[in-house]
């Protein structure tokens, strides 16, 4: 990365609870079982100003958004991985979580578990506001408006898993669930991210 994309990512104010990391450690070990792996990628984010140790962050403790965005991007860099390995990793996310299964599995009704969304986002995020913009029940797709939260790329990567999954739980076991981000402040110079999930039953 260049200084100068690091410093503008570094100027980026919002926090997120340590557990984030936490799923960052355990699925790079679930995929790699490498220790080595680990040692990598914490030495690139010394060398990018971020002196996070895996191991010695606090799942309820409040870290920087943007060193959030930095363990993505030094994983990816590190181990080579592409995009759909990114959304790969956000989708493990909520599966790994047993506070977050259960939260989520408590909301059978799809109406239900939209209007908890935002305040579930606010526990986790000191930034960005994630609203409901779209919610079609007959024909299954929930849009989600998540606001000032433009950090870097893989994080809509990484959300796109996130809440594909998140939704997942809550729908029957044989149900499909999808996300796609419709809508980027990245890719299209738009005012926020959209993601559209769709689900079959």
């Amino acid at each position: 990365m260049e200084k100068n994309e690091i410093e503008e990512i570094l100027k980026k104010q919002g926090d997120v609870r340590g557990a984030v990391f936490h799923t960052d450690l355990n699925y790079v070990l679930q995929k790699t079982a490498s220790e080595d792996n680990i040692a990598k990628i914490e030495e690139k984010l010394k060398k990018w100003g971020v002196d996070l140790v895996y191991r010695k962050v606090e799942p309820m403790g409040w870290y920087p958004v943007a060193w959030r965005t930095f363990s993505l991007l030094a994983i990816q860099e590190v181990l080579g991985w592409d995009e759909e390995e990114i959304k790969k990793m956000g989708r493990n996310a909520p599966r790994v979580s047993f506070i977050v299964k259960l939260f989520f599995k408590l909301l059978p009704d799809i109406g239900k578990f939209a209007q908890q969304i935002p305040k579930y986002w606010a526990k986790h995020y000191t930034c960005g506001t994630l609203k409901v913009a779209e919610l079609d029940k007959e024909n299954k797709i929930l849009a989600l408006r998540l606001e000032n939260f433009a950090f870097h790329p893989i994080l809509c990567e990484y959300l796109e898993g996130y809440f594909e999954a998140a939704t997942k739980l809550t729908r029957p076991k044989d149900s499909i669930v999808t996300c796609q981000e419709i809508q980027c402040s990245f890719k299209d110079n738009a005012p926020c991210e959209i993601y559209q999930i769709k689900w079959s039953s």
